[in-house]
């Protein structure tokens, strides 16, 4: 079976986060299964372009096949992919596309329709409220002239429970199916044992050595809620004076608000930013924290909270997201992203069993392992060829 993924930009574009990892991650496990996937995006990596070569299928180590299409105008459109993208989509059984609001989208869709070819539709998150809000009118319009046409004709993919009642609120009588995001829990087997003065060392100063360390991770966006976390952090300070945030990611217009509020907060010498981290680094920077926390306005999974449980770190997740689970499997807090919730379920999971949250952190990223996510996606698109 050929899949064509149709996405805007793919690894290694880590600008853009958590989902170009997990979309690798989930090809990668795919093409483990038998499944021949074929991936076609764009070189787009931020404001410049990735340095590899474009307009070919490439063989990665693990077998799918990627053809990045330059792009003419960087994250707006690309010439050679509206040119081109027809013959990808001809010989594919099935396309999945991911990504809602922009161009490849509707060119797939096009030539999907064109070509008699079953759809798959992923929008990432992109149709909950929170989303839709911004750009109100550009997104409007484009859903009404661009996405409607095709919506009751393909099936579309959420990652939770939430984000299928968003695809629903939109087109009321789409087609769902639920397959959530994945984490590699091998990646997180054997991290670095670091001491609090090492994690010091490795990831901020070595000038004291933390009574608790709290970290966090994600694009430096408003959407994740790092005012509401800086502010509940203010709070914990009242207890544990000695505790350290650490505030990993790429800056995405954040970062400068986020330290002016750090001095503002007077809370310079408790914080630090890491700046983005990727394997190993991040690894590490995970299975020694203490906790993670995150307080996000929406999240359609969040790959970061399953990437912190997989290394062993309970989490304290917002509402907004999917994980409400975590309290029933006993390493983690599912509040509002409200600062004294925040705050007080930091304190009351900072005086729980570390190592016994180990555990069950780790028993529940298992559920989500790669490999897992894999075969259900393999089945969906089985039935998408029997139809």
């Amino acid at each position: 079976m050929r899949i064509s993924l149709v996405v805007p930009s793919f690894y290694p574009a880590v600008v853009y986060g958590g989902p170009i990892f997990a979309t690798l991650h989930a090809t990668e496990a795919l093409s483990r299964e038998g499944i021949d996937v074929y991936v076609s995006s764009t070189n787009a990596n931020g404001s410049t372009k990735l340095d590899v070569e474009s307009g070919t299928f490439l063989t990665h180590q693990n077998g799918l096949h990627i053809k990045y299409y330059d792009e003419t105008i960087i994250n707006r459109f690309s010439l050679s992919m509206l040119l081109g993208l027809w013959k990808d989509i001809k010989e594919a059984d099935v396309v999945h596309v991911q990504s809602v609001f922009s161009i490849p989208t509707p060119m797939a869709l096009v030539y999907a329709r064109l070509f008699g070819k079953k759809v798959l539709l992923s929008p990432r998150g992109s149709l909950c409220k929170w989303c839709l809000n911004e750009k109100q009118r550009f997104k409007k319009n484009w859903l009404r002239f661009l996405i409607a046409p095709f919506a009751s004709k393909v099936l579309w993919h959420a990652t939770s429970a939430q984000e299928m009642t968003d695809i629903k609120t939109v087109f009321e009588t789409s087609d769902v199916v639920l397959v959530p995001d994945g984490v590699n829990c091998k990646e997180f087997d054997n991290p670095n044992k670091l001491t609090p003065a090492t994690f010091m060392e490795v990831f901020g100063t070595s000038d004291s050595v933390p009574q608790k360390i709290i970290v966090s991770m994600g694009r430096l966006h408003k959407v994740k809620g790092f005012d509401i976390l800086l502010n509940a952090f203010c709070k914990v300070l009242q207890e544990y004076p000695d505790a350290m945030l650490f505030l990993a990611g790429e800056d995405d217009g954040e970062k400068e608000n986020l330290e002016r509020w750090v001095r503002e907060l007077e809370i310079e010498s408790r914080v630090v930013f890491t700046g983005a981290l990727y394997g190993k680094e991040k690894r590490d920077f995970l299975a020694n924290a203490d906790l993670f926390v995150l307080p996000s306005h929406t999240e359609n999974f969040g790959i970061v909270y399953a990437e912190s449980l997989a290394a062993g770190t309970p989490i304290v997740a917002s509402t907004n997201t999917p994980w409400q689970e975590v309290e029933r499997a006993k390493c983690g807090k599912w509040v509002e992203n409200s600062v004294q919730k925040t705050a007080e379920s930091i304190l009351e999971m900072l005086k729980e069993d570390r190592e016994e949250m180990r555990v069950n952190a780790k028993a529940l990223a298992k559920k989500y392992d790669w490999k897992n996510i894999a075969l259900q996606f393999k089945e969906i698109f089985e039935g998408m060829v029997k139809e």
